[in-house]
C-alpha cells in the first residue's frame, strides 16, 4: 500500500511508460537528422536525432523525483536521499537500455556510444535544473543549453572543445567531462534534498 501510494505520488507509472514511448521514437527516428543553423558560418549542420534523444530520457529520469507528497517525504523515517538516488539510477539505467535498444532496432548502432555519453551529460544538466528550478522543471536547463551548444558549438568546421554533446564519442575528455557533470548534478540534487529534510526537522 505504501509503495503504491509512493509510486502514485511520483507518477512513476506514466513516467515509466514515457520511457517506452521514447524508446519506440528512438527506434523510429534515430536515423534521421535535424539541421541546426551555425552562428559562425551561417550554414545549417545536420545533427542525428539519435544524439538528441538523450535529452528527454534524462529529463524524465530527474522529473521522476518530483512528488506531490514532498512534505510528507521530507519527514519520512527512511532516508529519502538514498531512495532518490536509487530511483534516479534506475530511471537512467532504464533510459540507457531503452536508448541502446531503440538505436539497435532502428539500425543506428553506430551512434550508441555518442548517445550514451550524451545521456551522462544531459542527466547531470537535468539534475542541476531540478536543483535550481524544481524537479518538475528538470527540462528547462537542458533545453536552454542545447540550443547554444548546437548553434555556437562549431567554428571553421571544427567542434569547439566545450561543446561536449557535439564531440565525437572517441574524444576521451568528452566522457570524463560528461561523467563529472553527472556526478556534480546528482550530488547537488541529493545534498539539496538532505538539507531540506534537516531544515524541516
Amino acid at each position: 500500500m505504501i509503495r503504491r501510494t509512493f509510486a502514485r505520488a511520483r507518477g512513476l507509472a506514466p513516467l515509466a511508460a514515457s520511457l517506452v514511448v521514447l524508446s519506440v521514437a528512438t527506434a523510429a527516428w534515430g536515423r534521421l537528422s535535424v539541421s541546426f543553423p551555425q552562428a559562425w558560418n551561417h550554414l545549417p549542420t545536420p545533427v542525428p536525432v539519435a544524439v538528441l534523444m538523450p535529452i528527454p530520457f534524462a529529463c524524465v529520469a530527474v522529473m521522476s523525483l518530483h512528488s506531490r507528497m514532498a512534505g510528507f517525504e521530507s519527514v519520512a523515517a527512511r532516508p529519502m536521499a538514498r531512495i532518490d538516488l536509487c530511483q534516479l539510477s534506475a530511471f537512467l539505467l532504464a533510459g540507457a537500455a531503452g536508448l541502446t535498444g531503440g538505436l539497435f532496432i532502428g539500425g543506428s548502432s553506430e551512434t550508441v556510444s555518442a548517445a550514451l555519453r550524451n545521456l551522462l551529460w544531459w542527466g547531470g544538466i537535468a539534475c542541476l535544473s531540478g536543483r535550481w528550478f524544481g524537479r518538475r522543471l528538470a527540462w528547462v536547463l537542458p533545453l536552454a543549453t542545447a540550443v547554444p551548444i548546437y548553434v555556437f558549438g562549431v567554428a571553421d568546421d571544427e567542434v569547439m572543445v566545450w561543446a561536449i554533446p557535439k564531440l565525437d564519442a572517441d574524444v576521451p575528455h568528452s566522457w570524463t567531462v560528461s561523467a563529472l557533470v553527472l556526478v556534480i548534478g546528482v550530488s547537488s540534487s541529493i545534498r539539496s534534498a538532505r538539507r531540506q529534510r534537516r531544515r524541516i526537522r
